[in-house]
């Protein structure tokens, strides 16, 4: 569908009045019950965006074409106007903790056998063969080829052309197919929100979705249960640091920027309730980014009580302060530092939520999240990234993008079923929010800035800190769990002492220790 010079109109009852009355029901500080009535008008125009937001703001069901429907054009407009018609985003009660939580989040994912963890991963494969060898017909095209030249097209502003190879790319790409048509879907919606020049609008769009908890831990357990070893690893690795260096203290203070879910968390609170003396006093500060709508502290505060949940029931000493907040913005009050605690700060796999550039139109620093680190002096900050780099300049960036989505979507596609519903709203969700930023989007716009672990290294380098090995015995740790019962196209190894995990030799993340 293109998304030039477009608009539907559909003609609705002339009788029906314009409104929009919304009541408000406040049952209690951590629930608001929505009512909304709505009337509609006589005349209603569609955003050209309407095919971004069909595509993934939409729980439909991706093997059905819904094109031409007034009735599902009308509901995609309501979630695109949002504010625009006063119409309120839903509010929901999060679940806190079931069993499904509790299986996945504890033990460091041990609660999944190896016996289980083979048996998943060759029932996933066979399905994703079966799928290839469905697929081989779309191989006669190459997907990449055209959207590299589709890419040049709109550089140079050459429209018509751009449009021509967005529509050949259209018939050949699908979000259900293999690796390579599900990456050419997102990345030409990408190419016509630049096109069209609505990529930032599409991306606020699309990261207003709200993922629940509970969906976010079927992706979670779908990497922890199947054959896909990264997430269990790191933060096994990650947790034992922690365990370390504070093996003696009375009480510990983490900072997690990027807390999200808190599904670290967990794990590392039954640890604590283990150890042979009276489990010490845990405090965690959890730094989320704010949520759109009315209640952007809404995520933050359900992952505290659920972390509250679990030390009640484990009997460790615990407190919880939680900040939806940019990163930027934090100063070192906000934190509550105490001197009688052993600090740990923590980022695992969001750094890039915030941009080393410095601000548009401010004279802060582009080492201003570093310097707030050094500042607090932790005795541990631990630093897990995503490791990729991406140039500011479209063409480079793009084709960076290609290449290394290409690698992700191709582990995904070997490892994990064409038809799996975690993998479809994890590409859905996560990952083609943040494509179609990288695509779409330039300047102040542009939110997701990658760089690779030596970019990292030297950075931290400059900001003064000092790195710091990771403990022998963890590596090996974590090297046994990865040849016991995975794919042996995983990979560990070290490198100036950074912890790297990757696919068939592409890296994909990388951990380091740190102190100032």
């Amino acid at each position: 569908m293109l998304l030039i010079d477009f608009q539907i109109k559909f003609c609705m009852n002339k009788n029906m009045e314009t409104s929009s009355n919304l009541v408000l029901a406040k049952e209690n500080d951590s629930k608001i019950n929505f009512t909304t009535k709505t009337q509609g008008t006589n005349e209603i125009p569609l955003d050209p965006t309407l095919d971004y937001i069909r595509r993934y703001l939409f729980e439909e069901n991706v093997d059905e074409e819904i094109i031409g429907s007034q009735e599902t054009a009308l509901r995609d407009l309501d979630l695109l106007e949002g504010r625009n018609h006063k119409l309120p985003m839903v509010f929901f009660e999060e679940k806190i903790r079931d069993e499904m939580f509790d299986k996945v989040l504890l033990n460091h994912g041990e609660n999944y056998t190896r016996e289980e963890t083979s048996s998943i991963k060759e029932r996933t494969t066979l399905k994703a063969n079966y799928c290839q060898k469905n697929q081989y017909q779309y191989e006669l095209i190459n997907l990449k080829a055209l959207l590299i030249v589709c890419a040049e097209a709109i550089f140079i502003n050459d429209i018509k052309k751009a449009v021509e190879l967005i529509q050949n790319i259209r018939k050949h790409a699908s979000p259900i197919g293999n690796g390579t048509q599900r990456l050419a879907c997102i990345l030409a919606d990408g190419l016509e929100a630049r096109l069209a020049g609505t990529g930032n609008t599409i991306y606020r769009q699309l990261i207003t979705r709200r993922v629940a908890a509970v969906d976010f831990l079927k992706i979670y357990e779908m990497f922890m249960s199947g054959p896909y070893p990264i997430f269990r690893v790191s933060y096994h690795c990650a947790n034992k640091s922690i365990l370390s260096a504070a093996s003696n203290a009375l009480k510990i203070h983490i900072v997690d920027f990027g807390i999200a879910f808190g599904f670290q968390w967990p794990s590392i609170i039954q640890a604590l309730a283990e150890m042979k003396d009276r489990p010490p006093t845990l405090r965690i500060t959890g730094v989320d980014l704010p949520r759109p709508g009315f209640h952007p502290a809404e995520r933050v505060k359900t992952t505290g009580k659920r972390l509250e949940d679990y030390a009640r029931d484990f009997g460790v000493p615990f407190e919880y302060h939680g900040i939806a907040s940019q990163w930027e913005s934090i100063c070192v009050e906000d934190l509550c530092i105490n001197d009688d605690e052993v600090l740990i700060v923590n980022t695992m796999f969001n750094l890039s939520q915030r941009s080393y550039e410095p601000f548009f139109g401010t004279n802060k620093s582009p080492n201003q999240f570093l310097d707030l680190i050094r500042t607090i002096k932790p005795k541990l900050f631990i630093q897990g990234i995503v490791n990729v780099s991406f140039s500011p300049y479209f063409i480079p960036r793009f084709k960076m993008v290609l290449l290394q989505y290409s690698r992700f979507f191709d582990m995904l596609d070997t490892l994990f079923a064409q038809n799996s519903k975690p993998r479809q709203q994890l590409e859905r969700d996560i990952l083609g929010p943040s494509i179609i930023n990288q695509i779409a989007c330039e300047g102040p716009d542009l939110v997701a800035r990658r760089e690779n672990y030596k970019q990292y290294h030297t950075r931290n380098l400059e900001a003064g800190f000092e790195q710091l090995p990771v403990d022998p015995s963890v590596v090996n740790e974590c090297t046994e769990i990865v040849r016991s019962g995975y794919d042996e196209r995983f990979f560990i190894e070290e490198d100036c002492n950074w912890f790297l995990q990757g696919w068939k030799g592409n890296i994909f993340y990388a951990i380091s220790l740190w102190k100032p």
